[in-house]
């Protein structure tokens, strides 16, 4: 008999173990927005070409001023490039386009070399 209730008692302990390790847990309401605005930002992120390493044509290197100009000179050239002002110490620099591949960036850096011609091809983050 005590034998019995001896393994018994080992079982009994033994499942609750297990049932608590392999147990889910329930996600609060905070928790699933948290995750599915990650998931949100990431998706914006992927359409933009962002998580990739791509080729940006660095247009102007210089004062915060001048970078916010040379940026409204180029949207008013309508090219449909977007365009960004990143600030890399000690400078502003306004980079534009997300080109895929290296050619891609050839051809706008020839587009753009006679209206901008310290432009440069870069590859942020390599």
């Amino acid at each position: 008999m005590l034998k019995n209730l001896l393994l018994f008692s080992i079982t009994f302990i033994t499942f609750l173990s297990v049932n608590f390790c392999f147990a889910q847990s329930k996600l609060t309401a905070s928790e699933l927005s948290t995750i599915q605005n990650l998931v949100n930002e990431k998706h914006k992120l992927e359409s933009n070409n962002e998580l990739k390493s791509t080729y940006k044509l660095q247009i102007f290197s210089g004062s915060l001023e001048e970078a916010k100009k040379t940026q409204e000179k180029f949207e008013s050239l309508e090219l449909e490039i977007n365009s960004k002002i990143v600030y890399q110490t000690p400078n502003y620099k306004v980079w534009v386009g997300n080109f895929r591949n290296r050619i891609q960036a050839d051809r706008a850096f020839e587009k753009m070399k006679s209206d901008y011609p310290n432009t440069l091809i870069i590859r942020p983050g390599k």
